[in-house]
């Protein structure tokens, strides 16, 4: 099941542009790196739809004392670059936010963030294809800020985003299994062979 046929369940949808329901903050370019302070979240940095903990670079706090910074459940996209991937921040920790990222800050009382999320990731090839520029590929602003986002009720948007975690869990689970039936078929094949050859 997608995000579309959860919303087909739900009534009184309006469509607003996601600028009327959510701010997008652009990262900032942090120099120089140091090899402690605060992680700076770069786009290497999502896969899979999630930050990851690793292969950080990190900045002096006390040199940006006034900078938006990236906390546990911000949702994030990658502007340039690998434009358009999309990810959460599930990590218990605060990042500085690169300037190849912006920060979806929806207003919590029209928005559910695990509901933007879902949708944000339900359009992400579309969004993807909106890149523009030969050497470093683009995402505008502006043209994410037009997204029209379709907003169901509070309690609607609720129960679609739950649905779509655990579609998601299920989902990371069967890759688990799979990769574990692989490592365990493989172990199996190698004892045989090597058992067989004596």
């Amino acid at each position: 099941m997608s995000f579309k046929s959860f919303l087909s369940e739900s009534k009184d949808v309006k469509h607003l542009k996601l600028k009327d329901v959510c701010k997008i903050i652009a990262g900032k370019r942090f120099t120089p790196y140091t090899s402690e302070g605060m992680p700076v979240l770069r786009s290497g940095n999502i896969i899979d739809g999630y930050v990851v903990d690793e292969d950080f670079v990190y900045c002096d706090r006390e040199k940006h004392p006034r900078v938006d910074t990236v906390k546990y459940g911000d949702i994030l996209i990658v502007r340039f670059g690998s434009a358009g991937v999309v990810g959460m921040n599930l990590i218990n920790r605060e990042f500085f936010l690169d300037a190849n990222l912006s920060k979806f800050s929806p207003d919590s009382k029209i928005l559910h963030k695990q509901y933007l999320y879902h949708f944000l990731l339900s359009r992400q090839e579309e969004i993807k294809g909106w890149a523009r520029g030969a050497v470093i590929p683009a995402i505008r602003k502006s043209d994410l800020e037009e997204l029209m986002i379709p907003v169901p009720s509070l309690e609607q948007q609720q129960t679609i985003a739950s649905k779509l975690d655990k579609l998601v869990e299920l989902k990371r689970e069967l890759i688990l299994r799979k990769e574990q039936h692989s490592y365990y078929r493989k172990q199996i094949w190698e004892a045989c062979s090597n058992g067989c050859s004596k």
